[in-house]
C-alpha cells in the first residue's frame, strides 16, 4: 500500500498540476508531473466515470496503478508531484505489465536517481 504521506489528495493540488505540470506518456498511461520543494514524491491517481463506469472496475484500476507505483517508489527522485491516468481505450490493467510501463514512463521523464 501506498504510504499516506506519498498520496496525493487534494483538489487544490490536482489542479495545479494539471495547469503547470508537464507531460509524458507511454502505452496507455500518461503522466502530468510537478516538481517541488518537498522532501518526498507524492502521486495521485484519478480515474473518471467517462472511462470505466463501473466502481469496481475504477477501484481495481486504481489499486493496480497505487501498488505498481509504490514499487518503484524508493527509486524515484524526491521533491515531484505526479499524477498518473489512463487512457481511455485501456480498460483492463494487469499488474506486471503496469509496472514495465511505469518504469519507462519514469525513466522517460528522468524521474528516477
Amino acid at each position: 500500500m501506498l504510504p499516506i504521506r506519498h498520496r496525493l489528495i487534494k483538489r487544490e493540488d490536482f489542479a495545479l498540476i494539471y495547469k503547470n505540470g508537464s507531460y509524458a506518456a507511454c502505452d496507455g498511461i500518461s503522466m502530468k508531473l510537478l516538481k517541488t520543494n518537498q522532501d518526498f514524491t507524492r502521486i495521485g491517481f484519478p480515474i473518471s466515470k467517462k472511462h470505466l463506469k463501473k466502481a469496481v472496475d475504477r477501484n481495481l484500476t486504481r489499486r493496480i496503478l497505487r501498488e505498481a507505483a509504490r514499487v518503484n517508489l524508493s527509486a524515484l527522485k524526491p521533491g515531484y508531484d505526479l499524477v498518473l491516468m489512463i487512457s481511455p481505450e485501456k480498460k483492463a490493467l494487469q499488474f506486471s505489465e503496469t509496472v514495465i510501463v511505469l518504469k519507462k514512463l519514469f525513466t522517460k521523464a528522468n524521474l528516477f536517481i
